[in-house]
């Protein structure tokens, strides 16, 4: 389960960000997680909370937001959500479209008291 080591890297990261920002406490933690990230969120959620548990974080609040997959088409650049995870464009029908979202995980914001 590699969701516990990303629930702990989450909170590291956002107690170095907390100290930076002298010292408070971390109210809440915004993190974004694409489609095909190959993160499992409710996972992901069950071990942040185990992690903060009885931690100076325990009580700050997870909130995820999920990022769907974007393909951009490189003759028209429309963006788009593919059909079965194909890169063809819908507008100009061509298949040279890049992917240019849905794989990211990573912190989004942190509320500071």
């Amino acid at each position: 389960m590699h969701e516990l080591s990303i629930a702990q890297s989450i909170v590291d990261s956002a107690r170095e960000h907390a100290t930076l920002n002298g010292g408070r406490r971390v109210v809440r933690i915004g993190v974004r997680v694409g489609e095909i990230s190959g993160v499992a969120v409710e996972a992901l959620e069950f071990c942040f909370g185990m992690t903060v548990q009885d931690t100076d974080m325990d009580g700050a609040a997870l909130e995820l937001e999920r990022i769907p997959v974007r393909f951009r088409c490189s003759r028209c650049a429309h963006e788009f959500h593919p059909v079965e995870f194909l890169g063809q464009c819908p507008t100009c029908g061509s298949d040279g479209a890049t992917m240019i979202a849905g794989d990211e995980l990573g912190l989004s914001f942190l509320e500071l008291e």
